[in-house]
């Protein structure tokens, strides 16, 4: 593709964008290569106006899928097979005075989880409503409810409890916030997840809860730019009931997507929170595979809605 320029008095002059050629790799959790996957390499076609476009086709018995074109811009590779869940990368690739790119034909990687189990769960993004009304006062949150627990909200039992420990304020860019995550019942808890499996998939966390691991509390700090340590997410366990001998008797297992994050309230009275949790309702099940088309939570506002799984 050419961009063209007229030039008064002159010879038009033509500059021809830069080559690319990339190699989609479709593999599964394990490793293995997933033929018959449907692959899409979309780019901005030079000299269009932003139009989009996009190179398709199936993957090999090898898993691989090649494409080539000419752009400026980054690439957007986009996988899908039934019986998984969909995955996409963006490969960026920079402006150059050479024919093509470097590297060339670069192999990207791309896994797709199988679809497992999904069940209806209670789940909700929660950022409005969620501010702290004084340091050093525990707030009670309802995840069935999605709310705090009374007076300041209309939640009626206590999963979660927030406290804000501490907050400074200084300026716009210069506060430091710290937030205490605790639960009301022995053997209650949470853990952050280990490690991220794939960044690239609609189905970024881990299907099953941690079996052990749980602490009964999680301090998190925020200090100007230098934020929370980010995490993949956090598994939870709320409503234990140990035995005679401590072990768990009966818990409900849940996910947090994320961070939980925490705003300073720079500029308002007050600081928040906010962040975007799942949970089983059914006792000593650790499936946290969500159904998105079976949401437990009722009322939800249109910013709570959760739609990944």
């Amino acid at each position: 593709m050419i961009f063209s320029f007229a030039i008064i008095g002159c010879a038009q002059i033509s500059f021809i964008a830069p080559e690319w050629k990339v190699t989609v790799q479709v593999v599964d959790e394990t490793g293995h290569p997933i033929s018959d996957a449907q692959a899409s390499v979309g780019y901005i076609k030079p000299n269009s106006g932003d139009q989009a476009d996009s190179i398709d086709g199936n993957t090999d018995t090898n898993g691989l899928f090649t494409a080539s074109g000419r752009s400026y811009s980054r690439l957007y590779l986009n996988v899908k097979k039934t019986g998984y869940y969909s995955a996409g990368k963006i490969y960026d690739i920079y402006v150059t005075d050479k024919p093509r790119y470097e590297p060339w034909n670069p192999t990207i990687t791309i896994i797709l989880i199988k679809i497992g189990k999904p069940i209806p769960m209670y789940a909700r993004r929660k950022e409005e409503g969620m501010v702290f009304q004084k340091e050093n006062e525990p707030m009670g949150f309802d995840l069935k409810a999605g709310d705090w627990i009374a007076p300041y909200g209309q939640g009626s039992h206590t999963d979660m409890i927030f406290t804000l420990l501490h907050r400074q304020i200084i300026s716009r860019n210069e506060f430091d916030c710290t937030l205490k995550v605790s639960f009301p019942n022995k053997g209650d808890g949470i853990v952050a997840m280990s490690s991220e499996k794939s960044s690239s998939s609609a189905f970024r966390i881990f299907r099953t809860a941690a079996e052990n691991g749980y602490e009964p509390e999680l301090i998190l700090r925020f200090h100007n730019s230098e934020l929370a340590t980010n995490v993949l997410g956090y598994f939870i366990r709320v409503e234990t009931l140990l035995d005679e001998n401590g072990k768990v008797k009966s818990a409900l297992y849940g996910k947090i997507d994320g961070n939980i994050k925490l705003y300073a309230g720079t500029i308002k009275p007050h600081s928040g929170m906010g962040f975007d949790y799942y949970l089983n309702p059914k006792p000593n099940d650790r499936n946290l595979e969500f159904d998105p088309k079976h949401n437990l939570s009722t009322n939800l506002k249109l910013d709570e809605g959760v739609k990944e799984p």
